[in-house]
C-alpha cells in the first residue's frame, strides 16, 4: 500500500491567504500616492510636462483620469491585480459573491477606460461601462466593510467571534466609503464642468475611499495572524 503525502500545514494556507490580504491592502494604500506622484516626477523629468508645472497642476480629476498619463500602465496593472486577487479570493458564501463581483469590476475599471474629452461614440460607450464597474466596485467596498468583514463567514451572528471594537472600526470604514460615494455624487451634480476639473473633484473621495477600504483589509489580516499564533 502507497502511503500517501501529508497534506500541507494549515499555518501555510493561513500565511497565503494573508499575505493576500495584505496585498489588497499595500495596493490601496500606495495607489493614489503612486499615480500622483509618479505622473508628476516622471513627466517633469521626461518632458511631457512644461518645466513650470506643480504638483498641484499636474493632478488629474480622478483616479481614472491617470489612465491616460505616463502612470496609465501603473493604474490598469493594479486595478487587474487587484480584481485577479478579489476573483480568486475565497473565504465565506457571501465574500465570495461580493468579491466575485467586486473583482470583475476592478478589471473593468482598469481595463475600459474612463470617458475622455471629445469622446467618439465607442469611446462614449466605454466609458459608461467603466463608470458603472467603478459604482459596482465601490458599493463592493462599502458592503465588504459594513456586512461582511466585523461578523464570521457562514456563522449565525450569536456566534461571532469578531472582537466589538474591531468590528467598529469595520463598519466606520464602510461609512466613510459611503460618504465618500455620497460626496462624490453629490459634487457631480452640484458643480458645473470647469469647477470639477479646477477642484478635482473625484480624485479626493476617490482617493479617500480606496485608502480606507485598504486600511480595513489589513486590520482584517490580522485576525489570521492572531488565528496563527
Amino acid at each position: 500500500m502507497t502511503a500517501t503525502a501529508d497534506p500541507p500545514a494549515i499555518d501555510e494556507f493561513v500565511r497565503s491567504h494573508l499575505l493576500l490580504r495584505r496585498f489588497v491592502g499595500v495596493v490601496g494604500i500606495l495607489l493614489p500616492f503612486v499615480l500622483v506622484f509618479f505622473h508628476f516626477g516622471w513627466g517633469r523629468l521626461t518632458g511631457t510636462l512644461p518645466p513650470t508645472t506643480t504638483l498641484w497642476d499636474s493632478l488629474q480629476s480622478s483616479l481614472s483620469a491617470y489612465y491616460y498619463t505616463d502612470a496609465g500602465t501603473i493604474f490598469v496593472g493594479s486595478l487587474v491585480a487587484f480584481g485577479v486577487f478579489l476573483v480568486t479570493y475565497r473565504y465565506g458564501r457571501w465574500e465570495n459573491r461580493v468579491s466575485d463581483v467586486a473583482g470583475v469590476c476592478a478589471v473593468l475599471v482598469g481595463l475600459c477606460p474612463t470617458t475622455p474629452d471629445a469622446p467618439t461614440p465607442v469611446q462614449h460607450a466605454v466609458g459608461i461601462v467603466h463608470l458603472v464597474a467603478a459604482m459596482l466596485f465601490f458599493a463592493g467596498m462599502a458592503v465588504f466593510c459594513l456586512f461582511l468583514f466585523p461578523r464570521d463567514p457562514d456563522r449565525p451572528l450569536a456566534q461571532n467571534t469578531v472582537p466589538p471594537r474591531r468590528a467598529r472600526f469595520f463598519r466606520i470604514c464602510g461609512v466613510v466609503v459611503v460618504v465618500c460615494i455620497v460626496w462624490a455624487l453629490v459634487v457631480f451634480f452640484a458643480l458645473d464642468d470647469a469647477t470639477q476639473e479646477a477642484t478635482r473633484y473625484l480624485l479626493w473621495p476617490e482617493s479617500v475611499a480606496v485608502i480606507t477600504f485598504a486600511l480595513a483589509w489589513l486590520v482584517k489580516g490580522r485576525e489570521l495572524v492572531e488565528s496563527a499564533v
